[in-house]
């Protein structure tokens, strides 16, 4: 991992002085949020999926990013979603396999707002009267969801008094 996190430094490091500034370092833990450093992302997404190392990322290696047939049987209906997602939408050239610009738009989508999508996904789920508006009591029905959230600072942010809570 260390020439990995070299590499990234390095690159979050505009200044190239070896020290990272509050900007840099945010840069160096948080690359996705960053116009410099979404190269080091796909590079790195690369590296971790490509198993065969052809430089691509073909559908059997995507998929098994996500799910391991240890037993050998049938694929999973989520599964079998995922291979058509692949083949519709993330193998943009269609030629069997991501390029890095393909991963790319795979997980730095353009106007994409994670924590919108994250608060809406929160609300879909715990809505149960579907009036778009969560009670204390949503929110207490479904503190696992909450506390697994991104949104809520993993569950940290619901101990604190909130006035809009």
């Amino acid at each position: 991992m260390l020439p990995r996190d070299e590499r990234r430094f390095k690159t979050a490091d505009l200044d190239g002085d070896l020290a990272a500034t509050r900007e840099e370092f945010t840069a160096f833990l948080h690359p996705e949020e960053f116009e410099h450093m979404k190269n080091i992302v796909v590079l790195e997404t690369l590296e971790d999926i490509d198993k065969n190392e052809d430089g691509f990322v073909d559908q059997d290696e995507y998929i098994a990013d996500m799910f391991a047939n240890e037993e050998g049987g049938p694929e999973p209906d989520w599964v079998i979603t995922e291979r058509e997602q692949f083949a519709d939408f993330r193998d943009i050239n269609k030629d069997g396999k991501m390029d890095k610009e393909e991963i790319q738009h795979w997980i730095l989508p353009q106007d994409y707002d994670h924590a919108l999508a994250e608060a809406r996904h929160l609300v879909y789920e715990s809505d149960v009267d579907k009036d778009q508006k969560l009670t204390k009591e949503e929110v207490l029905d479904n503190w696992n969801m909450f506390v697994g959230s991104q949104a809520t600072n993993y569950g940290e942010d619901l101990t604190r008094n909130h006035d809009e809570l």
